[in-house]
């Protein structure tokens, strides 16, 4: 063979063995974006879907802002109206006590734990707990309150006046009820003796001091000699800027029954003519225990005519 013709041949195995190589080489660089391309895809394909907005929760929901906003307010309104979980009871201990019983709201609601009685001419709060106790009212309201003779004139001038004594309004603690439904626990209570018909009748000048008032009261009303009963007066005072007199005794009923612990909150009309009288009573041995103490004098502290 020629040496050009060999020369020839080598240079082109040569080419040949280039070309194969560029090949290869391109082949290995398409290789190599096609993986990354799909390396880049797949990660795309991978990644989380972004969150759906509020507007959209909504929309799925079939609701807007306004008809949330309205359920809120609503859930508000009657939870609020309801008193649910107490909530307000306790709202209403944070306005002042006479800013709530100026609205009379809390003849509805109990303010903390406690409720108003309110009429047109006197108002007390009492234990959110107690009821009206219809047995009392009108059975024992008189007999346990032993209506005070406020007059000190004699038997036979008093007997030419009409004097009217009523309850006017009497609560207790829930007990046990008899067939018609009213409750026979009648040794814890408070109760409003409403004494119409005076003339010209004034704490001071019909009564005079507290203690002097007190004591004649106890023994011509209270415990009158041969009634078997026993008065002890612990304290009298004036409060209310003279407005009410305030009297706290014990009756001792012997072996009867067990002695009885009272406070009496007495207030007269402006005109002189009706006399009101507010008496907490409890067993003696309740008053022992400090917050059932504090829940009574509450009761006999509140009271005030309107």
């Amino acid at each position: 063979m020629p040496i050009d013709d060999a020369s020839s041949n080598q240079n082109s195995v040569i080419n040949i063995t280039t070309d194969d190589d560029d090949d290869r080489k391109n082949n290995q660089q398409q290789a190599v974006r096609s993986k990354s391309s799909s390396s880049s895809s797949s990660s795309s394909s991978s990644s989380p879907l972004p969150s759906p907005t509020a507007q959209d929760l909504m929309l799925a929901m079939g609701t807007n802002p306004r008809r949330i906003a309205l359920s809120i307010f609503s859930a508000t309104g009657i939870a609020l109206t309801g008193n649910f979980l107490g909530v307000t009871s306790r709202l209403l201990t944070v306005i002042p006590e006479d800013k709530v019983e100026a609205t009379g709201i809390d003849t509805y609601f109990p303010r903390g734990n406690f409720k108003r009685c309110q009429t047109d001419e006197y108002t007390y709060v009492l234990p959110s707990e107690w009821v009206a106790d219809t047995f009392l009212a009108l059975a024992k309201a008189q007999r346990k309150a032993q209506p005070l003779d406020y007059s000190m004139e004699p038997t036979q001038k008093r007997s030419s006046r009409a004097i009217t004594t009523l309850p006017d309004s009497a609560y207790g603690p829930p007990g046990r009820l008899n067939e018609k439904g009213v409750s026979q626990q009648g040794d814890t209570n408070v109760s409003v003796i409403v004494s119409s018909g005076l003339s010209g009748f004034t704490l001071k000048g019909t009564l005079g001091t507290p203690k002097n008032a007190a004591e004649s009261l106890l023994s011509r009303s209270i415990a009158p000699e041969g009634s078997g009963r026993t008065a002890t007066l612990l304290r009298s005072i004036e409060d209310r800027n003279g407005e009410n007199y305030q009297f706290e005794y014990v009756v001792d009923f012997g072996e009867r029954r067990p002695p009885l612990r009272n406070i009496a909150v007495i207030a007269a009309s402006p005109n002189g003519d009706t006399l009101y009288t507010l008496t907490v009573v409890a067993p003696a041995e309740k008053w022992m225990d400090d917050k059932y103490d504090a829940k009574l004098r509450k009761i006999a502290d509140s009271f005030h005519l309107r």
